[in-house]
């Protein structure tokens, strides 16, 4: 009797990247982000845990990539010329990511691992830092005040969605995008 070998080819470079975030990402929707281990992530995607580890070294590393690369698509820097218009495209999404079991878990984890916590920190820094382009290129246009902190005001609108989602039950007012932009609007506008 012949045993027959499973020849399926093993996936490499940006396949195994591809099929191992999107089986994450799977993973954090089905169970949220405390409940994704890399034995079921494998699994997923058809690859060893060795070949997970490899290229990622930690879960909590490999749940960045994977948050990142979402981010990237989901929520996008808006850059439509005006910087109201940017700021209430930028809300919408982060409000519309924060009502998405996978975006409220990011948003109340808390951490106590400290290469999770690690990563956690710099999920946040790297968003912080690309939507603080939608200041800048305000203060570029003349839109807003040379003086407004790009830092600050993202901050703002960011921390108004993380209250909601982790302090008021993520009862997420409809109009908060709008009435948060135009509160903040009247303070960024050249005097």
């Amino acid at each position: 009797m012949v045993e027959e070998v499973n020849h399926a080819p093993q996936l490499r470079g940006a396949r195994l990247r591809r099929a191992v975030l999107c089986a994450t990402l799977a993973r954090i929707d089905a169970v949220g982000i405390d409940g994704v281990r890399v034995i079921d992530v494998a699994a997923a995607a058809g690859v060893h845990e060795t070949s997970i580890y490899r290229r990622w070294k930690t879960l909590p590393r490999l749940v960045l990539d994977a948050l990142l690369s979402r981010m990237e698509s989901q929520i996008p820097i808006p850059d439509t010329g005006s910087v109201r218009t940017d700021l209430l495209e930028f809300m919408a999404v982060l409000i519309g990511f924060a009502r998405t079991p996978a975006g409220a878990a990011l948003i109340r984890s808390t951490v106590t691992d400290s290469d999770a916590e690690a990563v956690r920190r710099e999920f946040w820094a790297v968003r912080l830092t690309a939507s603080q382009q939608i200041v800048e290129r305000g203060i570029e246009r003349g839109e807003i005040a040379a003086t407004v902190d790009p830092r600050l005001t993202m901050l703002t609108l960011g921390g108004l969605v993380h209250i909601y989602t982790t302090q008021l039950n993520g009862d997420i007012p409809d109009d908060l995008a709008e009435t948060s932009v135009d509160l903040l609007m009247a303070g960024l506008t050249p005097r």
